[in-house]
C-alpha cells in the first residue's frame, strides 16, 4: 500500500493491486518543532496540537522555529441583488487551501484577512506565508455569467454559473457555481471548497443548494465549535457556497440552502437570504422578489502545530 498526500494536504492510501484509494485521518504532527509563536487567538485542547486563529489580518510572531499546517480561505462572494423579473445567484465560497509541513523560523509573518464580497462583488483574497486564497466569485443576474474565483458565483436565469479556482492555481482552491435555470425563477448555488454548486432545478422546487465546504485539517476535531459550521462529517467546515434564490411561490417552496461551511440562504419571495458566516469564507444568499441578496462571509487562516 503506497500513500500519497493530495491536494488538500490528505493522504490516500493506494491499493497496488485494484488501484482503489481511501482518504485517511488527519496527518500526524508537523515535524521540527517545537515551534513557539504568538498571534490570533490561541487554543490548546491537549490533543497535541496547539492552534492560531485570525479572523482579522494580523501577524504570527515565530520565536522557535520548526513547521506548521495551515488553512487558508478567502473572503465569501457576495449574492446578487434583486432583479425585476429573475431570481439571483449565490456568492461562490473564499478559495480554499490546506498547507502540511511549511518551515517557519524565528521572524514576524504578516496575516491578511480576506473580507466578504457586498452584493454583486467577489470577495477579498486571504493570503499568509507565501501563499495565497482567492475571494469567491458574486452571484450572477440573468443573461450575464455569474462571477469566477477561488470557487465560482450561481448563475441566474438563462446563464451560467462562474468558474472556481481563478486565477488558476495548483492545487485548486475550489469549485464551479451551479448555472441558472432556463426561465429565470430560480438561481443555481454558489460553488464550495468541497463540491460545485446545485445548478437551479427544471422543476418548481427552488433555487440550487450551495456546495458542500470541507473540514479544516481533514476533519481535526480539535477546532472548537466557536469557528466553522457543522458538517456532514466529522470536524468544522469552512468555505461553503451561498444557495440561489427562488423569484416567488410560483417557482418553489424555499430558496437555496447554503453549503456546509458557512453558505448563506438564498431568497424566496418575501423570505430573506441570509449572509455567509464571517470567519468561514462563506458564499452570501442570492436574491428573489422582492429580497435583496447577502453578503459574503470574511475569510480565515487558521495555523497548527504540534506541542
Amino acid at each position: 500500500m503506497a500513500k500519497t498526500r493530495n491536494y488538500f494536504g490528505r493522504f490516500r492510501t493506494t491499493n497496488a493491486e485494484t488501484g482503489s484509494t481511501t482518504s485517511g485521518g488527519s496527518p500526524a504532527p508537523s515535524p521540527g518543532g517545537p515551534v513557539s509563536a504568538t498571534g490570533g487567538t490561541t487554543s490548546t485542547p491537549g490533543n497535541g496540537y496547539k492552534y492560531h486563529f485570525f479572523t482579522t489580518s494580523g501577524s504570527l510572531v515565530v520565536s522557535g522555529g520548526g513547521s506548521i499546517d495551515f488553512i487558508l480561505v478567502g473572503g465569501g462572494g457576495g449574492g446578487r441583488s434583486v432583479d425585476p423579473s429573475y431570481a439571483g445567484g449565490g456568492g461562490g465560497a473564499g478559495g480554499y487551501r490546506y498547507i502540511t509541513n511549511e518551515p517557519v523560523t524565528a521572524t514576524t509573518y504578516p496575516v491578511t484577512i480576506g473580507t466578504g464580497g457586498p452584493l454583486n462583488t467577489s470577495g477579498g483574497p486571504s493570503s499568509a506565508f507565501g501563499y495565497t486564497s482567492a475571494g469567491g466569485g458574486y452571484g450572477g443576474k440573468a443573461l450575464t455569467a455569474a462571477a469566477s474565483g477561488g470557487s465560482g458565483g450561481g448563475g441566474a436565469g438563462l446563464a451560467s454559473g462562474g468558474t472556481g479556482n481563478t486565477p488558476p492555481t495548483s492545487p485548486p482552491q475550489g469549485n464551479d457555481g451551479g448555472a441558472g435555470s432556463s426561465g429565470g425563477g430560480h438561481a443555481g448555488g454558489g460553488g464550495g471548497a468541497g463540491a460545485a454548486g446545485t445548478p437551479s432545478p427544471t422543476t418548481p422546487t427552488g433555487g440550487g443548494p450551495g456546495g458542500v465546504g470541507l473540514p479544516a485539517f481533514n476533519g481535526d476535531t480539535g477546532v472548537p465549535a466557536s469557528y466553522g459550521t457543522p458538517g456532514p462529517n466529522p470536524g468544522r467546515y469552512f468555505a461553503g457556497g451561498g444557495g440561489g434564490g427562488t423569484w416567488n411561490s410560483n417557482y418553489g417552496t424555499a430558496g437555496g440552502s447554503g453549503g456546509s461551511g458557512g453558505g448563506g440562504n438564498g431568497a424566496f419571495g418575501p423570505s430573506a437570504s441570509t449572509a455567509g458566516t464571517d470567519g468561514t469564507g462563506g458564499g452570501g444568499g442570492g436574491s428573489s422578489q422582492p429580497q435583496q441578496g447577502s453578503v459574503g462571509g470574511d475569510g480565515i487562516v487558521i495555523v497548527r502545530y504540534s506541542v
